[in-house]
């Protein structure tokens, strides 16, 4: 992480255009809020090792004058112990202040450091330097075993945050997931604020336990400015309830991280440094998500490209020939004999209803990728289904055997009359377009066992579909190599778009010697009281 960049010892007071105080004049003059923390800590320091020793001082009147040369042991004893929970300096006036007291009071001359006996001068000196040293080395001890004990805590804590982290699967989860570890962890209130655009506001996320709001958000806003903690316990925004830390990640400001711990609690310098990892650790999350959104975007964008390429290309050919094909009829309708005229008026019959058919295509493939299609389920007979489509594409089906198997008992079904038949029609034409001719083709409806769906089936006695094709089968614009000129591949795509709509689904089949087979399932659910033919 980027050292944060100091900020001035004194205050100054900066007006913006608009008139009002800017967040510099509202830092805390002299000495930080920290800086006076701890000064009042070392002084609670020193009276506590006065207060101790001059209690030992006091037993002076009820004790023998010849026990003097014990009470050096009770001295040392309360340097001992008062190392464990002062600092150094303390600790070291201890030594002095109670080899002061002792030779003052205890030794004689009485009230007086000038020192009788020699003995007592060689008690005294390896008494102070037996009470410095092992002063020191106790607090220097302690030190050891509390940051020990930090840095237990804070790789526990770090962790448990990345296994948080990494375990999410998106921003918001991870999110959420920290600020629940971060209130657990501190017993505090936690708010996340991201940047969504360079120049604009902060935006709370809704994860936060709190609304960052009022002088709370000029807080955060000076924390990403500053890139530095500001609000509560800091010199900027001393008088916030708040503390706010800065996402910061690659020389990027990406949000920022705020607490809001109970107005009789503090945070500690050990917990201001975890803050800080860990408001690390979400920036780079953060920062994360923004490269995955941008190559989610790119790749978006080049199959957006893509895809219009294919359907540029796709329809300006498939659209060219069947114009072209009217073009040559109408131009030569003129001076053509009967039976020529005849001929040319059934090639530009054929063109008008295979542009229709790609024009239409592409209309219904439209509304399906807009959410526009909605489908209008009615009691339908499924003969009538059935015959609609065989009327739509009888000139296709010229060439190919075809047999129908619907039961004349057959039930009324629920279902959308337009956009099944449609379904049913584009799967007869591609049997009858990639299928050769003089093949035969088979078209049955029926109730699947238990009554819970029925079927529309289109089977025939063509190649069947290659297997590299079988994966990608429904996609837009799917054709296979070998399958003959005309259609944009869009047929399949919009017969399981059209029975997806009304709830049902569409199976890929084979038969068992030769060809392929498609079944169309819809829901069924039996009349209770069917209406009149």
């Amino acid at each position: 992480m980027e050292a944060p960049t100091p900020l001035p010892s004194t205050a100054t007071t900066e007006t913006s255009a608009d008139g009002s105080a800017d967040d510099a004049g509202l830092a805390l003059p002299g000495r930080s809020w920290l800086g006076r923390k701890l000064a009042a800590m070392r002084w609670r320091e020193y009276a506590l090792v006065t207060g101790v020793v001059g209690a030992i001082t006091l037993v002076r009147n009820l004790l023998p004058e010849d026990y003097y040369h014990g009470l050096g042991f009770v001295y040392l004893l309360a340097v001992i112990l008062l190392s464990l929970r002062v600092g150094r300096g303390a600790a070291a006036w201890a030594s002095l202040l109670s080899v002061a007291a002792w030779d003052f009071v205890f030794i004689p001359f009485h009230y007086s450091f000038v020192v009788q006996n020699l003995s007592d001068v060689m008690l005294l000196v390896p008494y102070f330097v037996v009470a410095l040293v092992l002063g020191q080395i106790t607090v220097w001890i302690r030190d050891q075993v509390r940051e020990k004990q930090i840095r237990e805590e804070r790789a526990t804590n770090l962790f448990h945050l990345t296994r948080t982290l990494a375990a999410a699967k998106t921003l918001d989860e991870a999110a959420i997931n920290s600020l629940r570890l971060l209130e657990e962890l501190l017993k505090a209130k936690a708010a996340l604020a991201l940047i969504s655009e360079p120049s604009g506001p902060p935006v709370i996320h809704a994860a936060s336990a709190y609304a960052i709001e009022g002088r709370e958000m000029l807080a955060a806003q000076a924390a990403m400015r500053h890139r530095h903690p500001t609000g509560r316990f800091t010199r900027l925004l001393f008088s916030g309830a708040d503390y706010y830390v800065p996402l910061l990640c690659d020389d990027r400001v990406l949000g920022v991280l705020g607490i809001r711990v109970p107005a009789n609690a503090t945070l500690s310098d050990r917990q201001r440094e975890w803050l800080d990892v860990f408001a690390h650790q979400l920036a780079i999350i953060v920062e994360r998500e923004h490269l995955r959104a941008t190559v989610e975007r790119d790749r978006l964008l080049k199959e957006s490209a893509k895809l219009h390429r294919t359907l540029l290309e796709s329809v300006s050919h498939e659209l060219r020939t069947p114009l072209a094909v009217i073009t040559s009829a109408l131009e030569n309708l003129g001076h053509a004999d009967s039976v020529l005229r005849d001929n040319l008026l059934s090639e530009a019959r054929t063109a008008a209803r295979r542009l229709n058919l790609l024009v239409g295509n592409l209309l219904d493939q439209t509304r399906l990728e807009s959410g526009a299609l909605k489908p209008r389920l009615d009691w339908c007979d499924a003969r009538d289904i059935v015959n609609a489509a065989l009327d739509g594409t009888r000139e296709a089906l010229s060439g190919h055997p075809l047999t129908i198997t619907v039961p004349a008992d057959f039930p009324l079904v629920r279902a959308d009359f337009a956009l099944t038949e449609h379904a049913l029609a584009n799967l007869l034409f591609n049997a009858a377009q990639h299928t050769p001719t003089g093949t035969s083709v088979t078209v049955s409806a029926g109730l699947e066992s238990g009554g819970r769906r029925m079927f529309f089936e289109v089977a025939d006695r063509g190649p069947g579909f290659p297997t590299a094709l079988r994966g990608r089968l429904f996609h837009k614009f799917a054709r296979g190599e070998a399958a003959r000129a005309g259609g944009l591949g869009l047929g399949l795509s919009l017969v399981r778009g059209f029975i997806a709509a009304q709830g049902g689904e569409v199976i890929v089949g084979e038969n068992t010697d030769v060809g392929a087979t498609i079944t169309l399932y819809l829901p069924h659910v039996a009349a209770e009281n069917p209406p009149p033919d």
